[in-house]
C-alpha cells in the first residue's frame, strides 16, 4: 500500500524534522507521488533495502537483497584500551560482562572519515547520509520490540570542500551542530543483553527528491547534522520512515559507502547465549569501534599495526606530537572510509535514571535501584 506524506507524518511523530523538510509546496506535491511510486521497473536496490530493512514475514519484499552491495559490507574493528586494534569477530564471548540483568548501551558516534579510493564517489553527489540503528530482541507482547535509530547528514558539497573533520561530531559535548528536535541515539536498551545493530552510509543520488529537500533545508537553517532521531520506536513504525525515506532516496549501489543488514550483536554473556540472535553474534565490549567497508578490507590490514584511536578517529602513533590533529587524521590510512562508534555497557541497575531510556508510553518507568523492570517483556515465549 503506497504511503502518503500525511499518514507517515501522523503516524510517525517522531520524525517531526521532516515535516520541517517537506513543509515547502512545491516538495509536497512531489513527495507524495515519489512516494507513491512501487511499479518494479522504476525501484532501486536502495528502495528494496530500505523497505526491508525492519520489514516482517509478509512484508518483506520477494527476493529483494540484504546487502545492496557486497564490496560495502562492514567490517568491525575494535579498539581496546591497552591501545591496539583486533578485529572484533575475534572478541569471545568469554570476554564480554557476567551479569544477567538488562543491560543499557550508550552508542556515540566518533566521527566519519571518507578515504581517497571514495574522491571519485563523493565529487559526483552533494550530500551523504549516515545511519545507525539497534533493536531489542524482546518487546512488549502488543507493540514489539523497540528500535533507537538515528540518520545524519554527515557532508555537504563536493569531496574538495568537506566540513573539519572537528565539525562532523554527532555529540553536542564534541562541538557538533545539532538540529533542533532531533534527539540523538544515545543510550539503548537490551533485554537480556542482546540486539540487532545496523549501521549505513549512503551517498544521495544527485536527480532523487531527498537531494532536492537537502538542498533546500541545509539553505534555510545552516545546519547539518543530525537529520532526525529516534529516542525509542516500534519497529512496524520504523519500517514505515524507512519505506518512505527508500522512495525519496532512490540510491543506487554505487550510492552505498557502507550497507549492512541486522547485524545480530551480544554485550553480556547471558545475551551470546541468547536463542534470539545467531550463536555466531557480534561481541561488543566497552571501547571504541571502526567500520569499514568490505572492499578496503586488504587496505587497513596492511596498515592497521601503525595505528591508534585519538577523540573518535585514527591517526598513526607516530604521528602524535608531531602533526596538527587535522592532518593527522587525513594522513592515517588515505585510501579507506571509515566510520567510529564508541560503545559503553552498563547493567540497567547501576544506571542513574533507568526510566530515560525507555518509551513511558510503552513500557512502565523503572525505579532506581531495579535491576531489570524497565524492560521486561510481557510474554516469555521464544521462537523455536
Amino acid at each position: 500500500m503506497p504511503i502518503s506524506r500525511r499518514s507517515f507524518l501522523s503516524d510517525a511523530p517522531a520524525a517531526g524534522f521532516l515535516s520541517l523538510l517537506l513543509s515547502q509546496s512545491e516538495l509536497l506535491e512531489a513527495a507524495d507521488a515519489q512516494a507513491g511510486a512501487h511499479s518494479p521497473a522504476t525501484r532501486t536496490v536502495g528502495q528494496d533495502y530500505w523497505s526491508n530493512l525492519y520489514a516482517s514475514g509478509a512484508q518483506k519484499s520477494r527476493g529483494a537483497s540484504a546487502s545492496p552491495n557486497k564490496d560495502r559490507d562492514p567490517r568491525f574493528l575494535y579498539y581496546s584500551d591497552k591501545g591496539s586494534l583486533r578485529w572484533a569477530q575475534d572478541i569471545k564471548a568469554s570476554e564480554l560482562p557476567t551479569f544477567d540483568e538488562d543491560a543499557v548501551v550508550t552508542m556515540e558516534m566518533g566521527g566519519f572519515r571518507p578515504g581517497k579510493l571514495d574522491d571519485s564517489k563523493l565529487a559526483k553527489v552533494r550530500f551523504a547520509q549516515m545511519h545507525l540503528s539497534c533493536q531489542r530482541v524482546t518487546g512488549n507482547e502488543f507493540v514489539g520490540p523497540l528500535v533507537w535509530a538515528a540518520m545524519a547528514t554527515v557532508f555537504a558539497g563536493k569531496a574538495s570542500k568537506l566540513p573539519a573533520v572537528k565539525d562532523l561530531s554527532f555529540t553536542p559535548s564534541q562541538g557538533g551542530q545539532t538540529m533542533p528536535g532531533a534527539p540523538q541515539l544515545n543510550r539503548v536498551l537490551l533485554s537480556q543483553g542482546a540486539g540487532h545493530l545496523c549501521v549505513n552510509i549512503t551517498t544521495t543520488p544527485t536527480t532523487s527528491l531527498l537531494d532536492k529537500i537537502l538542498g533546500a533545508t541545509v539553505t534555510a537553517t545552516k545546519v547539518l547534522t543530525p537529520l532526525l532521531g529516534f529516542p525509542a520506536i516500534s519497529a512496524p513504525a520504523l519500517q514505515a520512515f524507512y519505506t518512505f525515506y527508500g522512495a525519496l532516496e532512490k540510491a543506487n549501489p554505487e550510492n552505498f559507502l557502507l550497507n549492512a543488514s541486522q547485524n545480530d550483536v551480544a554485550v553480556t554473556q547471558k545475551g551470546a547465549e541468547s536463542s534470539l540472535i545467531s550463536a555466531n553474534s557480534l561481541k561488543l565490549l566497552s571501547g571504541d569501534y571502526i567500520l569499514i567497508p568490505a572492499a578496503h578490507e586488504a587496505d587497513f590490514a596492511k596498515e592497521m599495526d601503525k595505528l591508534i584511536v585519538q577523540d573518535g578517529y585514527l591517526v598513526e602513533k607516530d604521528a602524535v606530537g608531531k602533526l596538527p590533529p587535522d592532518e593527522r587524521i587525513s594522513q592515517a590510512v588515505q585510501t579507506v572510509s571509515y566510520i567510529t562508534l564508541n560503545v559503553r555497557v552498563q547493567p540497567v541497575s547501576s544506571y542513574t535514571s533507568p526510566s530515560s531510556i525507555t518509551d513511558r508510553v510503552l513500557e512502565p518507568a523503572a525505579s532506581p535501584g531495579s535491576s531489570n523492570s524497565a524492560a521486561q517483556p510481557k510474554s516469555g515465549h521464544k521462537p523455536k
